[in-house]
């Protein structure tokens, strides 16, 4: 079966169509992804699973001549890993602001330390959810349904949780 016409296929709803395609494509995409998002199985997973997915929602958006399929699944997954490693950089630099800010290096080597110690100052439950948000990168619907909880929870958990640990830490340097 040719590209083209499993496009039309899909267009009709053929979910064999789509299969073969991502028989066909997904070791090229996941190639493409990892190139950009280095080895987070998770994030790659998920980026050429949404191309998949949209390419089944929205076979149109596809145009044969502008281009091969190949060609424009491997643009749509590289997009979507670029997009992926701006939100995890961003997140990353989120979680920076924890810190309160360090004025000598000897402070600065004892941070370290000291965001441990102001964890222990939070219920074990919150100090697994800080843990899983900024060291492992887990969003919160992830950290939901890892945790059997409601996502509005974790979200209100995290932004009490490192309200506290911002204090904590404050109060641990003015000592």
């Amino acid at each position: 079966m040719t590209d083209e016409t499993a496009i039309k296929q899909i267009r009709s709803g053929d979910e064999k169509a789509i299969a073969m395609l991502i028989n066909k494509y997904s070791r090229m995409l996941w190639k493409t992804a990892a190139s950009v998002l280095g080895a987070s199985e998770s994030d790659i997973e998920e980026c050429v699973a949404d191309v998949f997915i949209s390419l089944w929602q929205k076979p149109e958006q596809y145009n044969a001549s502008r281009g091969k399929l190949s060609t424009w699944l491997c643009t749509m997954v590289k997009n979507k890993a670029l997009d992926r490693l701006r939100s995890i950089k961003a997140r990353r630099e989120e979680s920076s602001e924890l810190l309160p800010e360090m004025g000598t290096d000897s402070e600065d080597t004892s941070s370290a330390y000291d965001i441990e110690q102001g964890l222990t100052q939070l219920s074990a439950e919150d100090q697994e959810i800080l843990k899983r948000r900024y060291y492992h990168d887990q969003k919160p619907a992830e950290i939901a349904k890892d945790m059997g909880m409601d996502k509005k929870k974790v979200e209100n958990r995290l932004f009490h949780s490192k309200k506290k640990l911002r204090k904590a830490l404050t109060d641990q340097q003015s000592c």
